[in-house]
């Protein structure tokens, strides 16, 4: 039989056309049509309209411009098109893609001058280095006056009002532009000032913000928030009432704020009770009076935030009845990426833009509210539109998503949470009317009361940290009165405001005495058991009142004489939260606080989901008992054998049934019935149907599901799909006309023409239920027996059945001292423990778990501890001479201790030296592969005018690579830095080179089979390992390849089962350890060993992020990896990975996010210099060191760069400069940096290796120094540690040993520089110059430092020397000394250039 294609030319064209439908994008689309009616934009030069949606025939998308929030941090709101053509500089012929400022101000009817006489502040974080340039063009573009620096329109300013400006960013840098873009549209003549945050943290942008103010603006946007979802109080923190509202609470100043881009939840700043919450809408050009139709905007891009805030007081203006708090939003405007407006962002991007997202609304709006006028003093500005809501565009239609009530994310008639009372329809609704001021302090004779609530009339406001208040009411008397928790009210009659006054109204409120509601919280849901939770009672200050985790006891003081709401979460997962009312009169109160699971999902420990009624998995290959398939057609129907092998995409497993159109074949219709027999419910008071389900749709398809409550006799439709498809869920449908019935039947409807297919599975027609499986709660806290401190991470679980457990974690409740385990124990009875961490001994225990008790069991492990005295050694000895020095180590644990002791080479420690400024410079940085990039960018690659010179001598160049380089791979072994593969600028690379330091100069070694750009790699056992990496066909190469120096032969290993580039890699004994990386895409979790013992690659914890571009290094003998990107952010994040235990552990964050940079393990600790911050490319090095925990600043390199090579030294070998530029030669030394994994050090010896010692025992052993052996050739000091490692779980730091010989008593010193004479006549440097030196015997070859300078020890009856000065292009010179014993001679040159 003929099978047609799965997706028949047909539905392929047809499905196109609808997707254009539904985007409001391509040829046709209903979007496209209107927009081509929009009315001409004004500009410098005669263009055709403006279109939202001008597309280059890419699919249809849009992205977010900046990363996701971190904890503490914001991200902005905008979201840019990438799928409209971007051009650069003025278009006179064609107005750019996207709503200009013509079509904004008819579309919201704004004045064409709006603006005079007032100053907007926007506020964002990060620098945008163009954003005055790109200002200038726009408005030019537009035909805007001028707003620029030089005429006093335009500033600039850091975060303290300075010219300091932050880093910059490209994400950022757009969001900049579009908000001075959208001011300039609807409030062109308003000066601007620009306050960049250094950070995107929230203490950053507020004092921002702070600043903003006191530059005079009287108007500020933020187009920025906290990251959230729909669960109630994600987007917040209870702290952001006292903690961040004060920077936003600015009486008189209009505080505008982005409602967030994620549809349906609550973001912060936009959530205080202080700004002005901005929506979004689709914004399309109709035939209406208004010539503009609007609608929520909601589509695959996102939708405008809204909601009922979690904590913050619900402002006296607002009034509707389905939040008791603070409701999202206030107004709204255009954000739909779909119908975008027009920005101009060239830093880092191409110029003309179409963006969408709440930060297109919030500028707008605070344009806006600049046209209308000056805010009344002491006013809030966003109770403005609540006073005059008929002078807004109601917007009627749309919603973001489902929600109780439902106007919280559905527009309707009036107020609601999308659009707020709508968009501006004129100036009217955002100036102030007739008012006066009531303002004043509240005390309590001591101090301010901060958070007391305020209340003029049905106006009220909540006091600021310092006790003050400002309210803004119409004119007439009041009552004002004040109330605070803990204290009695107080009020003041008959406060008469007039219109443009100020009544000053302070209150002393008097504490009121508590008493003690004491109780129990307990499982409510059948297991009874006491459960660990937190109480919180509204308004009442401080953090949480914790229970007992054994007992389930608490006590809350709270004031007399009034109900309170105690709100209890348990700590358990998979509890509700609870309310419970509390009347307080003027005695102790016992009040049992029971706590129901959530029996919906079910996944609280001790429950199992079960059911009432039948259930169907149809798992035979024929209809169930009792199950009947009716088909109206010939086509077929309903089959339970998957006759197309679609698989079960339900939530369901195994077995289900499927109708499938497409497989029925072309021209096939069907009208099908999948029936269940009838069912007694008459036992079942509130039953339901739930159901795992996939539907996909095509043409005229349609999917209902019916219900009979009589036999069969009348059927009703309780769900039902046609055009949408529905993914892999399960459907829970109440039956309220089923409950109690007794002949109830549901059936399964699908009609459709050669569609697709719908697939039904586990079928409930009766009530879920959650039941208590046998069992009881096993808690407990463990310490370090050695610190007494709290010990998590520690695997708590049940002997016999090791799966059966939980892990310690650490708890901000003040009455643990531990950190708290818990887990639930299936096993009643005397239960045998173990407690287990890597470095310490596992601890036992016993526990008499009883069903529906707790039972606690604490654990502290023991383990050794080992201090080591002295913490240096440094001897100073006559050349050949030796000395000694004895090293005690003591054991203060509590279990016995192994020491190791390994040998760090070193070398010279050159003196400190001034370092380069930090420089952070743009660049066209990207991820993927350098040569793939350099192919698409061909016919754009330009070599720019060298970078100007940064000055600073604390890192020092050596002899430059022989090539071009970047991606590069660098290792110092053997006392040799190695360097290659990578790409050159042209082409990918497999050679290797070898850079000796005593020769000064680079050989050539045998190349590998595969060309590579950043492999993994690192030296195990003296041999040289890569793998990975790009292959010059993109993708990453799998094969293992392995240098052996001392045969200068490269063979093969087994291949890696995942390759990648750009991953984080490092050497720990025999293993190398592979990190994150990218294939097509960067960022992954992956980890992998390779252990070069057994031959075989194994796949590890995964990191804690998705990660490439990290910096990683053996140090301590644990991996320690930093930075990093996934596909669109950059990390600051360190991680530590213990061998020993298997498992990550967070560390301290690096001072900046960064990624792509140059790193090594050197003295114990990771080095990194160089990389990606902020979106240019830095100088700035850091060092982490486990021990301490800690990153410490490093001198800045002399170059800026990313995605090329550390090593040992600290080397760092060529530099990426970006995709447009040739990459870097440059080869340069941090001196100081050589303590690396342990290795023999000749000079250096010590007794013994390795020392175990008893709890409380002591032991030494003896280190020596040897100046005479072989490798001491110079005088001078001699640097290396002694690299400490242990069976214990704490870090050693290595011991630093200092060896400083003297000169022979007939040697002497020469020392000198090499200079030149620059065109003004001053002596400059010449580094790299080189030296050689002549004598009777022999001749030594040196090269000059930074600072032009070398110096040699040697023998004087050597004498006389000649000494050659050389370097290209300048003409060589000579000299001829003699050298006085154990003195310095000083011979300099001064070179001419040829």
């Amino acid at each position: 039989m003929h099978r047609p294609p799965s997706r028949p030319l047909g539905k392929v064209v047809a499905l196109a056309a609808a997707l254009a439908l539904t985007t409001g994008l391509g040829v046709g689309t209903a979007d496209a049509a209107s927009a081509a009616q929009a009315a001409p934009a004004t500009h410098a030069a005669p263009a055709a309209a403006a279109q939202p949606a001008a597309a280059t025939g890419a699919k249809p998308d849009a992205k977010a411009v900046c990363p996701p929030a971190a904890k503490g941090a914001v991200t902005c709101f905008a979201l840019r098109r990438t799928d409209v053509a971007k051009a650069a500089g003025l278009s006179p012929a064609a107005a750019p893609a996207g709503f200009g400022p013509a079509d904004l101000l008819s579309a919201y009817n704004l004045p064409a001058d709006g603006g005079a006489g007032t100053t907007v502040a926007i506020v964002d974080a990060y620098d945008d280095p163009n954003a005055e340039s790109d200002l200038a063009l726009y408005r030019t573009q537009f035909g805007l006056p001028a707003c620029t620096t030089a005429n006093g329109c335009f500033k600039k300013v850091d975060q303290t009002g300075g010219t300091n400006y932050p880093t910059p960013n490209a994400g950022w840098a757009g969001e900049i532009s579009l908000d001075l873009d959208m001011v300039s549209a609807v409030a062109p003549r308003a000066h601007i000032i620009l306050v960049e945050a250094t950070t995107a943290n929230f203490d950053d942008l507020g004092a921002a913000v702070d600043e903003a103010v006191a530059l005079g603006a009287g108007y500020v946007s933020n187009s920025y928030g906290s990251g959230y979802d729909s669960t109630p109080g994600s987007g917040e923190d209870p702290s952001e009432l006292t903690a961040m509202d004060p920077y936003y609470n600015h009486p008189g100043v209009a505080v505008v704020a982005s409602s967030g881009d994620s549809s349906y939840g609550v973001s912060y700043p936009a959530a205080s009770q202080y700004v002005t919450s901005v929506g979004g809408t689709s914004l399309v050009r109709d035939g209406s009076s208004r010539g503009w139709s609007e609608s929520v905007w909601s589509n695959s891009y996102g939708g405008p935030g809204s909601g009922c805030s979690l904590y913050e007081p619900k402002p006296a203006f607002q009034t509707d009845s389905g939040c008791a708090k603070r409701t999202l939003t206030d107004v709204s405007a255009v954000a739909d990426p779909a119908t975008g407006v027009t920005v101009y962002d060239s830093y880092q991007d191409t110029g003309w833009q179409v963006y969408g997202g709440t930060s297109v609304s919030a500028p707008l709006i605070t344009g806006v509210y600049a046209a209308a006028g000056t805010p009344a003093a002491g006013t809030y500005p966003n109770a403005y539109p609540y006073a005059k809501p008929a002078a807004l565009n109601d917007v009627t239609q749309g919603s973001t998503s489902t929600c109780t009530p439902s106007y919280l994310c559905t527009a309707g008639t009036g107020y609601d949470g999308p659009t707020g009372l709508g968009t501006p329809n004129g100036l009217s609704a955002f100036s102030s009317g007739p008012h006066g001021i009531v303002s004043g302090k509240v005390t309590d004779g001591t101090g301010p009361v901060p958070g007391a609530k305020v209340s003029v009339g049905s106006t009220s406001v909540t006091t600021a940290a310092d006790g003050s208040y400002s309210l803004s009411v119409l004119p007439g008397t009041y009552t004002v009165s004040a109330s605070a928790f803990g204290y009695a009210d107080s009020s003041v009659d008959g406060v008469v405001v007039a219109d443009g006054a100020t009544v000053a109204e302070d209150f002393t409120l008097a504490a009121v005495a508590r008493v003690a509601v004491t109780g129990k919280v307990t499982d409510g849901s059948g297991q009874g058991w006491p459960l660990y939770a937190t109480i919180t009672v509204d308004g009442m200050p401080g953090g949480p009142v914790y229970t007992n985790p054994k007992t389930g006891a608490y006590t809350v003081q709270l004031p007399v004489n009034k109900t309170y709401q105690l709100h209890t979460t348990a700590a358990y997962p998979g509890y509700q939260t609870t309310d419970t009312a509390v009347p307080v009169g003027v005695s102790a109160v016992t009040q049992p606080i029971a706590v129901k699971v959530n029996a919906t999902s079910c996944t609280a420990a001790g429950y199992r989901l079960g059911h009432v009624g039948p259930y169907q998995t149809f798992d035979g290959s024929t209809a169930p008992d009792g199950w009947t398939v009716t088909n109206n057609t010939a086509s077929g129907g309903w089959e339970f054998d998957d006759p197309d092998h679609r698989g079960n995409r339900t939530t369901g497993d195994g077995g289900f049934a499927i109708i499938d159109s497409d497989y029925l074949g072309t021209g096939k219709s069907q009208d099908t019935y999948l029936t269940a027999p009838v069912a007694d419910l008459s036992a079942i008071a509130a039953p339901e149907l739930d159901f795992a389900t996939y539907y996909k749709p095509y043409g005229n398809s349609s999917a209902t599901v019916e219900v009979s409550v009589d036999n069969g006799a009348t059927w009703s439709a309780i769900w039902s799909q046609t055009t949408a498809q529905v993914d892999g869920t399960t459907v829970r449908l109440p039956l309220p006309q089923a409950a109690n019935k007794a002949q109830v039947q549901v059936r399964f409807h699908y009609t459709g023409t050669w569609a697709y297919f719908w697939e039904v599975d586990n079928v409930l027609l009766g009530a879920q239920t959650c039941d208590p499986v046998p069992g009881g709660l096993v808690i407990g806290q463990v310490t370090d027996a050695n610190t007494k401190a709290a010990l998590a991470g520690v695997t708590v679980s049940e002997t016999a059945a090791p799966t059966v457990g939980g892990t310690s974690a650490a708890t901000a409740d003040p009455a643990l001292k531990g950190a708290f385990y818990w887990f639930f124990s299936p096993t009643t009875g005397s239960v045998a423990l173990s407690a287990a961490k890597a470095h310490y001994v596992s601890g036992t225990a016993t526990a008499a778990v009883a069903a529906g008790k707790v039972v606690e069991a604490d654990f502290a492990l023991k383990a050794g501890r080992l201090t080591v005295t002295p913490t240096s050694v440094a001897k100073t000895v006559a050349w050949g001479g030796s000395a000694t020095q004895t090293v005690t180590v003591k054991n203060t644990g509590t279990a016995p201790a192994t020491l190791n002791v390994g040998e760090q080479p070193g070398g010279f420690v050159m003196q400190n030296v001034p370092a380069a400024p930090t420089q952070i410079v743009p660049a066209n940085v990207t991820m993927g592969s350098a040569l793939q990039a350099a192919k698409k960018l061909a016919a754009a690659r330009a070599t720019p005018a060298a970078a100007a010179p940064t000055a600073g001598d604390s890192w020092q160049p050596v002899a430059n690579f022989p090539t071009l380089i970047q991606d590069n791979i660098a290792e110092f072994a053997g006392g040799k830095l190695y360097s290659g593969f990578g790409y050159d600028g042209s082409n990918d690379s497999s050679s290797l080179y070898a850079y000796d330091p005593a020769a000064g100069s680079w050989s050539a070694l045998a190349a590998a089979s595969d060309t590579r750009e950043s492999p993994a790699h690192g030296f195990i056992n003296g041999k040289l390992y890569v793998v990975g990496g790009w292959a010059a066909s993109g993708d990453p190469d799998p094969k293992l390849e392995i240098y052996d120096p001392a045969a200068n032969q490269w063979s093969t290993g087994p291949a890696a089962p995942a390759p990648y580039a750009g991953s984080g890699s490092a050497v720990i004994g025999s293993k190398l350890y592979v990190v994150g990386g990218c294939t097509t895409s960067c960022g992954t979790t992956d980890v992998y060993s390779f252990d070069a013992a057994s031959g075989a690659w194994t796949k590890l914890a995964a990191y804690p992020e998705t990660t490439a571009w990290l910096s990683c290094a053996n140090a301590q003998s644990k991996l320690v990896c930093a930075g990093g990107t996934s596909a669109t952010t950059a990390s600051n994040s360190t991680y530590v990975y213990d061998p020993a235990a298997g498992t990550w552990t967070k560390a301290a964050n690096a001072p900046a996010a960064f990624w792509a940079s140059a790193s090594a393990g050197a003295n114990g600790q990771l080095l990194v210099s160089g990389g990606v911050v902020g979106g240019g490319l830095t100088n700035q090095s850091w060092s982490y060191d486990p021990a301490t925990d800690a990153w410490t600043t490093l001198p800045n390199s002399n170059v800026s760069a990313y995605r090329f090579a550390g090593a040992l030294g600290f080397y760092t070998v060529g530099g990426g400069q970006g995709s447009l530029t040739p990459p870097l030669a440059t080869t340069q030394v941090l001196p100081g940096y050589t303590g690396g994994p342990t290795t023999d050090v000749p000079w250096l010896s010590e007794s013994a290796g390795t020392l175990t010692l008893a709890p409380g025992a002591s032991g030494t052993f003896t280190v020596t120094v040897n100046a005479g052996d072989p490798s001491i050739s110079q005088p001078g000091a001699y640097t290396a540690s002694l690299g400490l490692t242990s069976d214990t779980p704490y870090t050693l730091s290595a011991i630093p040993v200092t060896m400083t010989v003297k000169p022979p008593t007939t040697w002497g010193k020469i020392t000198g520089t090499v200079t030149c004479t620059d065109a003004s006549g001053a002596s400059v440097p010449l580094a790299g110059a080189t030296v050689q030196i002549d004598t009777w015997a022999t001749h030594y070859t040196l090269h000059t430092d930074i600072n032009g300078g070398y110096a040699l020890w040697l023998d004087y009856r050597n004498n006389p020397l000649t000494v050659i000065a050389a370097k290209d292009g300048y003409q060589p010179q000579v000299q001829t000394v003699k050298i006085k014993r154990g003195a310095t001679s000083t011979v300099s040159f001064v070179l001419l250039k040829d």
